[in-house]
């Protein structure tokens, strides 16, 4: 056990027979029964079907009772964090018959399973719950607060890492979808613009300072916007010559959709995986990075950078010859007082979060700044970018911005513009020249997906052969002969694979990571089992077979959008068929491109039926551009959300971070009229600011102003810390007075600070009453005895010390004490 943990070896039964560590879980108990609290705080969310609950505190272990004694919600699992010193403590039983779907884990542990990637798909389908115990919701424990930072750490991570990895299916769908799209490569501008200069405008709040600049030299610039910066860049007047987009994502469009209505003005760059929902319903002109296929290499087109936007818009930059690039609004952070976006999107209308645990990182000003571990991952790949390009100048234009090396910063007054000397439209009508027939290419890739179609059928039956080959191989192990054969046939098969379908057999394994990690072994070949090595080989095949069969319907799916592509084209096309097909794939807004295709005496003979198709189309296109109903509309509701925002407080605190309390104050400043918890969240962050700036009067001052009713035990111990502090007695005695309502604990503490008052009697019968209850705690034994030695009760200071002694003959601290009495 930790001997410099407060959580002690004592436990305590309520009234209710519930047995608890009141270090842990104070008197929480005391009053109502553990399962009618858990009812009320936790409601039904705690057995929410198909989740990964992961529950951080054990509360003693009744909530793992709470858990125990309902039924398993349906494809749920729950697995529990504690510390070791209070896992040591107690002795939770897991029924067998429940074993397989709960855990109790510590950090270390937590760490291996998230490693052993048993419930990886619960991560990366978002279907997680963070759950916080009573003890460790209440922020009392201050083991529990850099306990939960670490954990919630190391999930976060975990997830991302895991999410990167088995993101490749997202990739390889919208890269199929966008097939029809992806038809000229971004690499027919390359080294167009050499020694030229060029500004990347990135959602960054810096945006805000640099757009009068960047308006006032407009006519000298070369604009790389990314895609949700353009249509402001547009309103001000300042069109970009280059949008990009990337985000694979379904809510991309939601996102990027005030930017559709831009396809005159600009030239639209977008990855091959971009999500098919902007690129298929842009009227404009647009070129792809990346492969126009999976199983194709593209070695002369610019390939996709990642993990953001801005880090394609950079290597576009680079590649087009640019050789002193700007940046704008790239900051990888937030600013200096808490603003993550730029002005004009739905990210700083909707504020900063009141509950995210971001991490910080250094400005080039100096100071500190939050950011998302997302936008760290990217500063680094950009990072890595700028350094591997020292021939080019990149700079950043603010000084609010992350530093990153590779990257100065340089002040705008400074900026000595090389011209373009080319507008949007010039790049527009550049491009144009350069474009392709549109129905020669979607006959080329008909006929290039129908063969690829055939041959990841053939696959398939390969796949099929060599698993019903391997059970065989498992039936006839005792005939040598026979098994010789067959493994003479399944290699036959692989080779087939590797030597016929190479190019599709790299996309069946860039698709299926996550399949095919599941017959990755870290054991020696030497020491494979004939068991193990049967089993891997039918989990290799398996793989393959479910992959390509899912490519398979990928695949048929995309000659569909081909044809579908086609039938746009016919002088006669079917109103009926584009509409059925555009509704299917959820691109009505080809109604618009395919009108605008369309002569005027064609428009003039549809019929009723086919106009009330076109119009519905058009209606329902305008329903996506307009319609607030999803989700990433309502970010605000969820910013200003209060549910962690005391365990991101208590973090900053820890951290001596001014700066995020700050940030924090003005975000919950706009709650507090109507929420009186953001009104106590505000007095306890701004009290412990005024802590780290040493202002204690002040601090004092601050979590006094917290109502009565909304005090809880970490204010008031922080009150009594200042009381003391401030050498106000009378204030520390009546908030220990208070203080014992939460734990016996602090009776030990209350008796000194009577026994300073001179209440002498009170302050010995409240020393003994706690002893009464915890007869071995030697810490208040030993105050006992210096109290009784003060007031020359000497016997009763030995009988104290000897007591320690009895059950702790090691105890130099006592022995010293008797020697002295003696």
């Amino acid at each position: 056990m930790d001997t410099h943990s407060v959580i002690k070896n004592q436990f305590s039964i309520s009234q209710f027979g519930e047995y608890y560590l009141p270090s842990v879980n104070r008197n929480t108990f005391e009053k109502i029964d553990s399962r009618t609290l858990y009812k009320q705080k936790y409601s039904r969310d705690i057995f929410k079907e198909d989740t990964l609950h992961i529950i951080f505190g054990l509360d003693s272990g009744l909530l793992v009772n709470y858990i125990l004694e309902n039924d398993r919600p349906s494809g749920s699992k729950y697995i529990f964090v504690e510390l070791p010193v209070v896992l040591s403590l107690l002795n939770v039983d897991i029924p067998k018959n429940k074993s397989s779907y709960i855990k109790i884990f510590n950090l270390e542990q937590l760490s291996e399973h998230l490693e052993s990637s048993q419930d990886d798909l619960f991560l990366i389908k978002n279907q997680s719950i963070i759950t916080l115990s009573l003890a460790v919701s209440s922020g009392i424990i201050e083991e529990y607060i850099e306990f939960f930072n670490t954990a919630h750490r190391i999930i976060s991570q975990h997830t991302s890492l895991k999410k990167s990895c088995f993101t490749q299916k997202i990739f390889v769908t919208q890269q199929l979808k966008n097939v029809c799209d992806n038809h000229i490569p971004a690499s027919i501008l390359n080294n167009k613009f050499t020694g030229k200069m060029a500004i990347i405008v990135g959602g960054g709040p810096s945006f805000d300072n640099h757009i009068a600049w960047i308006k006032n030299n407009y006519q000298d610039l070369f604009i790389i916007a990314v895609s949700r910066m353009a249509a402001i860049l547009s309103k001000a007047g300042i069109p970009a010559h280059i949008i990009v987009s990337v985000d694979p994502q379904e809510h991309s469009f939601e996102v990027n959709r005030d930017m559709m209505s831009l396809s005159k003005e600009s030239l639209f760059i977008t990855s091959h995986h971009v999500n098919h929902r902007i690129v298929s319903q842009w009227q404009g002109t647009s070129l792809y990075i990346g492969e126009a296929l999976p199983w194709v290499n593209e070695p002369n087109n610019i390939p996709t950078i990642g993990p953001t936007v801005t880090n394609s818009a950079l290597r576009i930059a680079i590649e087009y010859g640019f050789k002193n690039i700007l940046l704008s609004g790239v900051d990888f952070c937030h600013s200096n007082n808490g603003i993550t976006h730029a002005q004009g999107t739905v990210e700083a209308q909707a504020g900063t979060s009141n509950s995210a645990i971001n991490e910080w990182v250094e400005t080039y000003a100096g100071e500190i700044a939050e950011t998302p571990i997302q936008l760290v991952y990217a500063a680094q790949a950009l990072q890595e970018e700028a350094q591997s390009y020292p021939d080019v100048t990149i700079s950043n234009l603010s000084i609010n911005a992350a530093q990153v090396d590779g990257i100065d910063y340089q002040p705008i007054d400074s900026v000595k513009i090389i011209p373009a000397n080319i507008n949007p439209q010039q790049l527009l009508a550049l491009v144009d020249e350069l474009s392709s027939s549109q129905a020669e290419f979607f006959v080329k890739k008909h006929d290039e997906l129908s063969s690829a179609l055939t041959d990841f059928k053939r696959i398939n039956c390969l796949c099929i052969k060599a698993i019903e080959l391997n059970s065989e191989l498992v039936s006839n192990r005792k005939t040598p002969k026979k098994h010789q054969k067959i493994n003479a046939k399944i290699e036959s098969i692989e080779n087939t694979l590797k030597n016929n379908f190479a190019e599709y057999t790299n996309a069946i394994k860039f698709y299926g990571y996550y399949e095919f990690s599941k017959f990755l072994t870290t054991k020696d070949t030497e020491d494979w089992t004939v068991d193990q090595m049967n089993d891997m080989t039918y989990q290799y095949y398996n793989a393959f077979k479910v992959i390509s069969s899912t490519l398979i319907g990928s695949i048929a799916e995309s000659i569909d959008y081909v044809e579908l592509r086609l039938e746009e084209l016919k002088e006669t096309a079917s109103i009926s068929l584009l509409h059925k097909g555009w509704l299917k794939y959820n691109q009505p807004g080809r109604v618009n491109i395919w009108l605008a295709s369309q002569t005027e005496e064609s428009k003039i003979s549809y019929s009723k039926e086919d106009t009330h198709l076109i119009e519905a189309l058009q209606e329902n296109y305008h329903q996506q551009l307009t319609s607030l109903s999803h989700p990433y509309f309502s970010m605000q509701k969820s910013n200003q959300s209060l549910v962690n925002t005391q365990t991101k407080i208590l973090d900053l605190q820890k951290n001596n971070n001014a700066t995020g309390l700050r940030i924090l104050l003005k975000g919950l400043e706009p709650l507090m009229k109507e929420n009186e918890t953001a009104d106590r969240l505000f007095h306890l962050a701004e009290h412990y600011l005024y802590i780290i700036e040493k202002r204690f009067e002040l601090a004092l001052e601050s979590v006094q102003k917290i109502a009565d009713v909304q005090l809880t035990e970490i204010e008031r111990k922080q009150i009594l810390f200042l009381s003391l502090k401030l050498y106000d007695l009378d204030l520390a005695e009546k908030t220990l007075s208070e203080l014992t309502q939460y734990s016996d604990e602090y009776l030990p503490q209350h008796a000194h600070i009577l026994s300073l008052q001179g209440n002498n009697q009170q302050a010995l019968d409240m020393y003994l009453d706690f002893l009464d209850k915890y007869p071995t705690d030697e810490s208040t034994l030993i105050k006992l005895g210096i109290f009784l030695a003060g007031l020359g009760e000497i016997n009763g200071a030995k009988s104290a010390f000897e007591q320690i002694l009895s059950f702790n003959p090691d105890n130099l601290t006592a022995s010293n004490y008797l020697t002295q009495l003696a």
